[in-house]
């Protein structure tokens, strides 16, 4: 009886635990995990973000080509206009009306949107 005492002495003044292990070595692994845990973590972020880019390479490229190609076909049929008013005015005239009109309609919406940044709405 008085063996058993003193080994429950023993455990409870700092020796190690019955396994065998120091309870500083087992929060030592613990946070070593929690370390490799989190790395694993990030690099599985990282590639799911590339994969993610590499998905949407195409569709930006599509976005990109068609907004090209509607800039051209509005400058086209912006052209267009200037040669059918030059056959009732000058060509000098059509092409000072079409850009007249399209200064004061860049001007209103310009306006417009500086006034949307000052003011925005409230919800």
């Amino acid at each position: 009886m008085k063996e058993r005492a003193l080994i429950d002495r023993r455990n409870s003044s700092g020796d190690p635990p019955p396994n065998g292990r120091p309870l500083g070595e087992v929060f030592k692994e613990i946070v070593g995990h929690l370390a490799e845990i989190v790395r694993s973590e990030m690099r599985l972020v990282t590639l799911e973000l590339k994969q993610e880019l590499v998905e949407l390479k195409g569709a930006a490229i599509s976005i990109a080509v068609g907004n090209v190609l509607l800039i051209y076909g509005g400058l086209f049929l912006l052209l267009g206009v200037v040669y059918a008013l030059s056959t009732i005015w000058p060509a000098w005239v059509a092409a000072l009306a079409v850009g007249g009109a399209l200064a004061m309609i860049g001007a209103i919406v310009l306006n417009a949107g500086i006034r949307r940044l000052k003011h925005p709405k409230r919800k």
